[in-house]
């Protein structure tokens, strides 16, 4: 009995130990499939993100194109038709790109990949930027904007503005598009929670269309849209509160929604902010309508004749929108397709600004910033670099900063943050702001750093850096005369005979004449043309003939560039000398407003041919007249802008006036 209950113990253990091998088995097998899933999961996550990431580039792409070209029109069409279907076509674009990033925004949510991004920031800023968003739908629906702005809030602030920004963003928008009548009303007010930290009180007030009671509980779900038969009108995703009810929660706030069905909505949150300065924002309202008379018709904001910038995209529509944006404002645009393309002619060229996309195949713009610093002789290498991305994503400021960009910008580009941002990195000493009196003080602050006559940076337009080349001249501006002079012919006959020695193929002939065209160039401060014949006299004496056949085009296309502009400088010269003796000063004579007006016509018609003789008589005319020393400085500075042969700076002058 004792051995069989000693086997049958036995075999019950047996069966226990197979029994616990197998729940061993089966939970690392668990395990194992736990284990995969998580990697698929975190696969699956990856790939998104990279998909999301792209998706976002290669939408907003072809969109900043269709939106850029779309500027172009209403800013150039004089057909009343025409502009109004551009007008359709920007709205139509916004509420795409709109979709775009709400797709972006709630997957991100959904992922638990948004996180709070806290700056500094102005609340004027964030303000007027939401209210410009909004301000085309009010005037097409003849809304009235309605502004309760507590002037004692302080005005910079600590937090998350990316998100305050799109939760208000997304409010007001919601406001005017089921407002048919009436107004749509921001309040913002606030008070102190602790020494330095304060409770914004935000709220959006519509007149509109209200939601019924019943749709109350799906106001925030996704894909929902309430009384569809008058809201089916938006072509909206049904996302946006849904996001912006999920950003306020990230942000440790709630939504609060008020509505009476046909009468309107109140939608409210609060959040806490740092305080950075402590001093008042002011009266918003006064100063943004201030603004906002100034802005009705688009006007370019400066103008800068020299100013030099280059744009690097390798999408071929980019670059024509960008060089259509910044027609207006008169600067010297050169675009490059690559990074490669980039750092060539960075190689030749100085530039004031540069505008690099981030996106590009081969070298992408972060790779050809970390290059363009590491360039070795770069003139540009301190160069200010603005990153273009179409990756409109929460973090891409703090990414870009760290990378070593000083600034980016989103695309589809606002033509309106493009312009502040070049008047913001372009030197003060080549914009000239478009108010009259703002121009006024860009001039004389000209004058007066480069201790010359203003007609003599006709001279820098031409190629030649002023300051560079007096110091090679001992400071002697008649030394300088002269030698301009002599470069002159010297131009011609060196061009003849680099032309002879590339036909014969005889580059030893060819690398004496470029070297000494080199340091004539150099001399008397045209570094561009000094540099490029540096690159040749290196190909020539190298005895690559084939580079220096491809190159040489470009440096014989300078050439005829500065002799053509130097021959103009030099005659006009030679003239104002003969005439220095001036005719004894008559009286001024009376003359009427209108008569005043008309002859400003006449100058501007004279300006806008270019016809410097008649110019010039015009001017000397309008001077014998009795004005204003206000009109008396408007000619003055025109007169200098006319010697300086920047005769659309002289017509902004007289327009102004007009």
């Amino acid at each position: 009995m004792s051995q069989e209950k000693e086997r049958t113990t036995g075999s019950k253990k047996g069966e226990q130990v197979s029994t616990l091998m197998q729940a061993k088995q089966q939970l690392e097998q668990k395990n194992v499939e736990l284990q995969e899933a998580i990697l698929a999961t975190e696969r699956a996550n990856a790939a998104r993100d990279i998909f999301l990431s792209n998706m976002s580039h290669e939408l907003r792409t072809p969109i900043n194109t269709i939106l850029g070209l779309n500027e172009l029109i209403i800013r150039e069409s004089q057909d009343e038709a025409i502009k109004e279907y551009a007008f359709d076509i920007r709205q139509a674009g916004n509420i795409l790109l709109a979709l775009v990033s709400d797709i972006l925004d709630f997957s991100k949510l959904e992922a638990g990949q948004m996180n709070v991004m806290d700056g500094i920031y102005d609340i004027s800023s964030l303000l007027n930027d939401l209210i410009n968003g909004i301000s085309l739908q009010l005037r097409k629906k003849k809304l009235d904007l309605e502004l309760d702005i507590a002037k004692d809030i302080p005005y910079k602030l600590f937090g998350d503005e990316i998100h305050i920004r799109q939760i208000i963003g997304n409010l007001l928008s919601n406001a005017v598009k089921f407002t048919q009548k009436g107004k749509v009303t921001l309040r913002l007010a606030w008070k102190k929670v602790s020494e330095d930290e304060i409770e914004l009180d935000l709220s959006v007030l519509d007149t509109g269309i209200g939601i019924k009671e019943k749709d109350m509980e799906k106001l925030f779900g996704v894909f929902q849209r309430m009384d569809s038969t008058v809201r089916s009108k938006e072509e909206r995703t049904g996302l946006g509160l849904a996001i912006t009810n999920r950003l306020v929660e990230m942000m440790g706030g709630r939504l609060e929604v008020d509505s009476t069905y046909g009468k309107g909505s109140s939608f409210s949150f609060k959040v806490v902010q740092k305080v950075v300065d402590t001093e008042p924002l002011g009266d918003f309202e006064k100063q943004y309508n201030e603004s906002l008379r100034s802005s009705e018709n688009y006007n370019q904001k400066f103008i800068a004749p020299l100013g030099r910038i280059l744009i690097v995209d390798d999408n071929a529509m980019n670059l024509a929108v960008a060089q259509g944006l910044l027609k207006q404002t008169r600067l010297q645009v050169d675009v490059a397709a690559s990074g490669e393309e980039c750092l060539e002619l960075l190689k030749r060229k100085t530039y004031h600004l540069i505008c690099l996309d981030h996106m590009m195949p081969v070298m992408d713009g972060v790779q050809t910033l970390h290059a363009i610093r590491g360039l070795e002789n770069n003139p540009s290498k301190d160069t200010p670099v603005i990153a273009l991305t179409a990756n409109a994503v929460a973090g891409a400021r703090e990414f870009y900063l760290q990378e070593g960009f000083q600034d980016y910008l989103t695309k589809p580009i606002d033509a309106d943050k493009f312009e502040n941002m070049l008047i913001e990195y372009l030197p003060d000493n080549v914009v000239y702001l478009t108010q009259g009196q703002s121009m006024d003080r860009e001039y004389e602050k000209q004058d007066a750093e480069l201790a010359l006559d203003i007609r003599e940076s006709q001279l820098y337009i031409i190629g030649f850096n002023i300051r560079n080349g007096l110091k090679y001249m001992g400071g002697d501006k008649a030394l300088y005369s002269k030698v301009l002079h002599d470069f002159h012919m010297i131009l011609q006959e060196k061009e003849e005979a680099l032309r002879n020695f590339l036909k014969k193929g005889d580059m030893p002939g060819y690398a004496i004449i470029v070297h000494s065209l080199k340091g004539n160039a150099r001399n008397l401060g045209a570094d561009g043309l000094a540099d490029e014949a540096f690159e040749l006299e290196k190909m020539s004496k190298a005895g690559r003939l084939e580079d220096v056949e491809v190159r040489s085009p470009i440096l014989f296309n300078m050439m005829k560039n500065m002799k053509n502009g130097l021959k103009a400088y030099l005659d006009s010269e030679e003239k104002k000398e003969e005439a220095i003796k001036l005719p004894a000063k008559e009286e001024s004579r009376a003359v009427t407003e209108d008569e005043w007006k008309k002859a400003l016509r006449e100058l501007a018609d004279r300006l806008d041919d270019f016809d410097g003789d008649s110019v010039n008589a015009k001017i000397e005319e309008l001077k014998k007249y009795d004005r204003p020393e206000s009109d008396k400085k408007m000619l003055r500075l025109c007169e200098k802008a006319v010697r300086d042969y920047a005769y659309d700076i002289a017509l902004e002058v007289v327009n102004a006036v007009l």
